[in-house]
């Protein structure tokens, strides 16, 4: 008895590019930031581009991708010889202010190390964001729930969106915007529940929620009062003040 077996044709195989063999290993440097605020009078930011061999001089094509036009970005970096690393200039224009833009910029196979293990990569993403916050008082903050501690806080304004902010406030990258005409006790806080950045060593990931009803300025104690519900996944820690002293 034979089996009868079917023929199945093997798919074409079709190598990758090989690694470069002319030393060429060139990569975006490991300083560039992953996202940027630029002012509104700000129309231009820097790339860094690095290489491993600062022999001779070399000219680098460069690909550009973003789903904006807000970014004009150069089509070649250019080494001299003996130069292990450059920076290139991004014009960015006609942006609306506080939407978020992102590029992408890559350097050709040829020139790179694909397969090399290293902390440094041929390709590069940065979102941009352009406002017009500015510092208008510097004051202190009082945390009454996790950090039981006052510290220096600067307060910002914007002019363009008529809104106050408190940035890196209980963990660096957290904070929240509110609206005050700079006298009255009412203040609204912006969106509902937030991120704290505050990681409880059970219960995980601390959210604030602001209390609208409790949350208001005094003008005896020249502070503003913000009164926040603070959860975890399995229930609420209660409802505590942080507060803001001029």
């Amino acid at each position: 008895m034979f089996a009868l077996v079917a023929c199945v044709p093997e798919d074409p195989y079709t190598p990758g590019n090989p690694t470069n063999n002319n030393g060429n290993n060139v990569y975006f440097s490991a300083e560039n930031p992953g996202s940027l605020v630029l002012g509104l009078a700000e129309s231009s930011f820097s790339v860094t581009i690095e290489r491993e061999n600062g022999g001779n001089a070399l000219t680098i094509p460069l690909n550009s991708y973003s789903d904006s036009p807000v970014f004009t970005v150069p089509t070649s970096v250019d080494f001299a010889a003996g130069e292990t690393a450059k920076t290139i200039t991004v014009q960015f224009s006609g942006a609306d202010p506080f939407v978020n833009y992102t590029l992408y910029i890559t350097l050709p196979e040829e020139y790179t190390y694909q397969y090399k293990d290293q902390k440094v990569y041929p390709s590069y993403s940065v979102t941009v964001l352009q406002e017009d916050f500015k510092v208008v008082h510097k004051g202190s903050y009082y945390d009454d729930f996790w950090w039981e501690e006052a510290w220096d806080q600067d307060l910002e304004y914007s002019e363009l969106s008529d809104t106050y902010r408190l940035s890196n406030l209980w963990t660096p990258g957290y904070g929240f915007t509110f609206k005050w005409d700079g006298k009255s006790e009412k203040v609204e806080v912006l969106g509902g529940k937030m991120s704290t950045g505050i990681v409880h060593s059970t219960y995980g990931l601390i959210s604030a929620t602001p209390q609208a009803a409790q949350t208001y300025y005094d003008a005896d104690d020249d502070a503003i009062y913000f009164a926040f519900q603070w959860t975890v996944s399995a229930g609420s820690f209660g409802v505590y003040y942080n507060v803001f002293y001029f």
